[in-house]
């Protein structure tokens, strides 16, 4: 697998533990208290690096929840993420823990979510992802639609989500990062699960 400096930087920065605790006592109105997991998977999954996402409040990090896969795409200098879902994302429930089981995952236990696509490009020290102009990233939950729109930062120590759900009709954030970003720290690194 050949892959540029830049990407096996971006992938490295990611993996890891993080959390968002300081900013939660900062202002607890607008931010709980999260830990995100993020991991590589096998290669073989996706052809290239991947890795595993999923997050807990951190008052009940027993129930993680948004299980899903962030692929790093690169044509011709550019890096994409694309994202996968899981076609029963409770069979994978803790796997951001679980190293064995992260093991485990196959193709066939995942899905690409429509229009979930981020072009990632390094500004002022950071990777910058965001969702191109016009496109729209649906997925299935509970037999509804819903709309997400995407998007992160990163450093070699942090990781801010913008991740937010929108309404489908009038575009308005209903949940996640509506003022701000999710500002997590890395806690635990598990970038020599790359390297």
């Amino acid at each position: 697998m050949n892959i540029s400096s830049e990407l096996a930087t971006l992938a490295n920065w990611m993996a890891g533990e993080f959390s968002n605790r300081e900013q939660s006592l900062d202002q607890p109105i607008w931010f709980v208290n999260l830990i995100w997991w993020q991991r590589l998977i096998p290669s073989n999954v996706l052809g290239g690096i991947a890795l595993f996402a999923e997050q807990a409040n951190a008052l009940q990090n027993d129930r993680p929840y948004r299980q899903r896969i962030l692929q790093f795409i690169e044509t011709d200098g550019e890096i994409q993420v694309k994202y996968w879902g899981f076609k029963d994302s409770s069979a994978w429930s803790g796997a951001g823990k679980d190293r064995d089981r992260l093991n485990q995952i196959t193709i066939n236990d995942i899905e690409p979510l429509s229009g979930c696509l981020l072009d990632v490009n390094f500004v002022n020290g950071c990777y910058k992802a965001e969702m191109p102009k016009d496109t729209r990233c649906c997925f299935q939950y509970m037999g509804e639609t819903r709309q997400v729109i995407l998007g992160f930062e990163v450093t070699a120590d942090s990781f801010w989500s913008g991740d937010r759900g929108v309404d489908l009709e009038t575009g308005t954030a209903i949940w996640g990062a509506i003022m701000d970003f999710y500002k997590f720290s890395k806690t635990q690194d598990f970038s020599q699960e790359i390297s």
